[in-house]
């Protein structure tokens, strides 16, 4: 999904008109229009705004890249979740049910200590910076009990990731009509999972950076 597309979407969900989310967020609705239809992108400003107007996290609508992401909110951390899932530095594992979710009792969550040291944490409080350490971030899983949603989105990332393998390099009509069709399953259950506005206890400007170099290499 493209931000428009988000925007859009989320929208819809809770059933307001762009006019409504014009007047919610003070930006002008032939604005609003154009950035569901992309041809025009909302600067971070505006889309802090929105992001606020549909309940959901910046980085659901901003997209789960690596350029500076915030750790504020449950939401935020859900999201900060799915990239370090795919970029390999936080990995998990366990027995899988019939219903292809790992069974929770059996779930191992550990970090690749390589991968794991491109990654910067860094919050400010009261006026001072602090650093976060990665395992104590990740005691947030539990404490916010965003286990379970970790657990979903592990799922249709597994089944998304089953479809392409199985696919092979020239997948027909069908498989491909089948694939996007789960890629769009996968997009929404994304964004679901980062609505959460709850903020973590380093709410003041939290910052997570996962460093560019690691991906250049």
């Amino acid at each position: 999904m493209t931000i428009g597309e988000k925007i859009k979407y989320c929208r819809k969900q809770i059933g307001i008109t762009q006019d409504k989310l014009a007047e919610l967020t003070g930006i002008h609705p032939v604005s609003i229009r154009k950035y569901e239809t992309n041809k025009m992108q909302p600067q971070p400003p505006q889309l802090e705004k929105i992001a606020a107007a549909l309940g959901v996290s910046y980085n659901a609508l901003n997209g789960s890249d690596t350029a500076g992401l915030r750790l504020e909110t449950v939401g935020d951390l859900m999201g900060v979740l799915m990239v370090l899932c795919n970029s390999g530095i936080l990995q998990i594992s366990g027995e899988r049910g019939e219903d292809k979710m790992l069974k929770d009792d059996t779930v191992s969550i550990h970090l690749n200590p390589i991968l794991s040291s491109y990654l910067e944490i860094g919050y400010t409080n009261r006026g001072k910076a602090h650093t976060l350490a990665l395992q104590d971030a990740l005691l947030n899983i539990r404490s916010y009990k965003v286990f379970n949603d970790l657990l979903k989105w592990e799922k249709m990332n597994f089944i998304y990731q089953s479809a392409l393998k199985s696919a092979g390099n020239n997948p027909h009509d069908a498989t491909k009509a089948a694939i996007e069709e789960i890629v769009e399953t996968k997009e929404k259950v994304e964004l679901e999972l980062q609505k959460s506005q709850i903020l973590l206890d380093t709410s003041d400007e939290v910052k997570v950076k996962v460093n560019s170099d690691y991906f250049n290499n």
